[in-house]
């Protein structure tokens, strides 16, 4: 059942929009960052999440991140029990401050690993390494670190969480 699930998976990814760097099948080793609010280093490990873990790539400065942040709240509240969920905010130094305020208006309340927008691009490590190029882009993992959808589109994530339950 878990093959066809991983196929069916793979096939899904197929059919969404076209993204360079890792997609579905593809596995993440641990990582981390420091958390835009608290200003501590977050450990993220697949093995000690809950079932699935929820990469969140945003920006304050895109309107299409802001709107799906209600839908995206009422996901993560439907699957609390089986979702971890991390936001990777892509801000310059001067975003900052805004992007804290959306995190706490829109209760965006989970670790948000800051990625460092430079005017070279570079010093974003996570969002360089993962080629993250549209925002937002969601990635749902298994435990294992294994990229079950990689999507612009949040409903992606939900049809692949509905076909696990």
């Amino acid at each position: 059942m878990k093959k066809a699930m991983i196929i069916l998976l793979l096939f899904l990814s197929h059919k969404l929009v076209a993204q360079e760097g890792p997609t579905a099948g593809s596995a993440l080793r641990s990582l981390s960052g420091v958390d835009m609010i608290t200003g501590k280093v977050i450990d993220v490990e697949f093995k000690q999440s809950k079932d699935y873990t929820l990469f969140h790539f945003w920006s304050s400065q895109s309107d299409s991140s802001i709107n799906d942040f209600a839908a995206l709240l009422s996901m993560v509240k439907q699957y609390d029990r089986k979702l971890t969920v991390y936001g990777f905010p892509y801000e310059t130094k001067q975003q900052i401050p805004a992007a804290r305020q959306m995190t706490v208006k829109y209760k965006l309340n989970w670790s948000h690993l800051l990625q460092y927008k430079q005017a070279d691009r570079q010093g974003a490590a996570v969002i360089d390494v993962l080629q993250i190029n549209m925002f937002p882009t969601y990635m749902l993992l298994d435990k294992e670190g294994m990229i079950l959808v990689r999507s612009n589109v949040l409903g992606d994530v939900e049809v692949v969480l509905k076909r696990l339950e």
